[in-house]
């Protein structure tokens, strides 16, 4: 298969594969599954072939059966106990999100993001509501989101380049999965840069290459756009100027971004014609779908929670 054209294959697939139901929560999301499924092994066997009158031929023992080795089973999307550190440990960007939002899937929330609702759509048990009351999370369930989403923050730079580096070997070795090209595609997201090199051709988001940016966005580029990513996104125009910010979920998001520059003397004079108009748009579309989120709404949309 050529290879300028794996992610976007991966990406067409997505669909496919966001169809078929996770380790998420069984028929009724109350269900929790835990530990692994032990193999069954097979009989050893018995008794030889030698005929009783061939006595002067040594005996020789059938070797016992192999086992088949345990195979586990992928670790929950939902707990209802309180998370602990292995439940968390090693788990992807990917995982981090289903976990996260899994917890608000469960009261009925609706997700823009394309992956994410083909996911929970799939699931027998998800009912999305036009309209969700976060008062009915639980005290573990809001612990538990938070936890993950600390998680999540506590990941490095370092790391995440690592596993993005990894996936494009798996890209060029035309070994990755849809579920690759997702994990990819949050990474980018996450560190605000894409790395893809030239055999990568699939258009990018502007929260995925903030470089897009110094383009006039359109609608289509922000169709799946939470408000979570629309208050991130519309804020990624003032940082690439370098305008320091009040918030600490703000100062967190762009901390971690390579390209981020703060400036004492920062004014808005710095903000370009394209920089102008993209910022209206965004703030558009906010105002289309309820009006921009301040911090407290940004923890809960989708399940975000600002705990680093």
């Amino acid at each position: 298969m050529v290879v300028q054209r794996a992610l976007p294959l991966l990406l067409a697939a997505l669909t496919l594969a966001c169809q078929k139901p996770e380790q998420a929560p069984e028929q009724t999301p109350k269900a929790v599954v835990e530990g692994a499924a032990a193999a069954e092994s097979g009989a050893k066997p018995e008794g030889d072939d030698a005929k009783p009158e061939v006595a002067a031929k040594p005996e020789v023992e059938t070797p016992p059966a192999e086992e088949a080795p345990a195979v586990a089973e992928a670790r929950p999307l939902y707990y209802e106990r309180p998370l602990t550190d292995d439940d968390l440990k090693d788990r992807t960007l990917r995982e981090l999100d289903l976990m996260r939002n899994t917890i608000y899937a469960r009261i009925g929330q609706k997700f823009r993001k394309g992956w994410l609702d083909e996911h929970f759509s799939a699931q027998p048990w998800y009912q999305p509501k036009d309209e969700v009351d976060a008062k009915t999370l639980s005290e573990v369930d809001l612990r538990n989101a938070e936890k993950i989403v600390d998680y999540g923050n506590a990941i490095t730079a370092a790391v995440l380049r690592e596993h993005r580096d990894a996936i494009n070997e798996k890209i060029r070795g035309d070994k990755a999965t849809p579920e690759d090209a997702v994990e990819f595609q949050l990474i980018a997201a996450r560190l605000g840069e894409w790395e893809g090199g030239d055999t990568i051709t699939e258009r990018r988001s502007p929260l995925e290459d903030p470089d897009r940016l110094e383009e006039l966005l359109t609608l289509d580029d922000l169709s799946d756009y939470s408000l979570r990513d629309l208050r991130i996104l519309r804020n990624t125009v003032y940082a690439r100027r370098g305008r320091m910010f009040r918030s600490e979920l703000l100062q967190v998001t762009f901390g971690e971004k390579a390209w981020y520059e703060p400036r004492d003397d920062y004014d808005g004079k710095l903000l370009t014609s394209v920089d102008r108009k993209n910022i209206r748009m965004i703030k558009s579309l906010e105002e289309e779908l309820g009006g921009p989120i301040s911090d407290w709404g940004h923890m809960m949309d989708e399940g975000w929670l600002y705990g680093a």
